[in-house]
């Protein structure tokens, strides 16, 4: 469970790479690309990876600094890239989820990023698809 913006969050563990949670030193501004919603470049394993910031594309509003956010390094078809958040939370198996339907009128709306939300804890979770944030999928 990762939080963006006040907003919980669950990524299926098949897509992480690495939890990087000191980053400040790692990010490199100069390369950006902001209507992808790419803030910065982060320095990975000698590599230089795409650095997102979701809260943007969720229309979040994130009271964390870029620099003090975590960077979950996830894998995909093109290659590495991170995704900025706020919080890095408990690894919670998926039996311990509830399912929950986004009801259709919300669907239209929100369809873009996320179709799927999980209940944990009684708090609804947004299930993020790493493909709609970076890559072909997301239109970059």
């Amino acid at each position: 469970m990762v939080r963006i913006g006040g907003v919980g969050c669950l990524l299926n563990l098949k897509w992480i790479v690495e939890i990087c949670e000191q980053i400040e030193e790692l990010l490199d501004f100069r390369h950006n690309d902001q209507h992808a919603g790419i803030v910065a470049s982060l320095s990975f394993r000698q590599t230089r990876v795409p650095a997102i910031d979701p809260a943007m594309r969720l229309g979040l509003n994130s009271q964390t600094a870029i620099k003090d956010k975590a960077a979950l390094v996830l894998k995909s078809s093109e290659g590495n890239w991170a995704l900025l958040v706020d919080q890095v939370g408990e690894i919670c198996p998926f039996d311990r989820l509830e399912v929950c339907e986004i009801p259709p009128l919300l669907k239209a709306s929100i369809a873009e990023y996320y179709t799927k939300i999980e209940l944990y804890q009684e708090e609804p979770m947004v299930v993020l698809d790493p493909d709609r944030f970076y890559g072909t999928a997301a239109g970059v």
